[in-house]
């Protein structure tokens, strides 16, 4: 009996349009069918709204873009986890006309621990350059000067900070080093 009225339920519906409408392409669409799409259409745009929101939630941190791979000679890393490598620093130059420096600012390999480094001159504490954070086994090994220096010798501070790895706001002891830049 059912068949029946589902056949006959389907005739009626077939009746309800003219030949024009079928020839003009006409669809007809239940309104079960329109919220079935909706409810899907729906579901998948929470489904991506949630996958950008992980991506963009977990995305590590914050490490320089400039630093490259870098050893230090001789194969030389901290073998000792309860201890931080820190390189040492006396002169820095400086190309005048392109006010760029050509210095490794690593982080030698074996440190358990990111490394953040800024040039400030002693004489003000302007800063000159920051880096990002620099991973063990990396360096930053140029960098632009932030204020146009004229030709000259220039000391300098090059503050060494340490933090941890799992939570790059968590400070270590770092460390100071005075220096001399010089402009040619």
């Amino acid at each position: 009996m059912e068949d029946l009225y589902k056949k006959k339920e389907k005739h009626e519906e077939m009746k309800s349009f003219s030949s024009q409408d079928r020839k003009a392409g006409y669809v007809r669409i239940k309104k079960k069918t329109f919220r079935k799409v909706l409810i899907t259409v729906i579901l998948l745009l929470l489904l991506a709204a949630g996958v950008l929101i992980a991506l963009l939630y977990n995305r590590g941190p914050d490490l320089d873009k400039n630093a490259i791979a870098y050893q230090l000679p001789d194969g030389v890393k901290n073998t000792d986890p309860d201890s931080i490598l820190l390189p040492g620093f006396d002169v820095l130059e400086m190309n005048y006309a392109t006010q760029k420096v050509d210095a490794a600012f690593l982080n030698p390999e074996g440190n358990e621990c990111f490394f953040t480094y800024s040039v400030t001159l002693k004489s003000d504490g302007t800063r000159l350059y920051q880096t990002g954070l620099i991973k063990p086994g990396t360096a930053v090994t140029s960098f632009q000067a932030e204020k146009k220096l004229e030709k000259g010798e220039y000391p300098i501070i090059i503050l060494v900070e340490a933090s941890d790895m799992k939570e790059p706001e968590k400070k270590y002891n770092g460390g100071a080093v005075e220096a001399v830049l010089e402009v040619k």
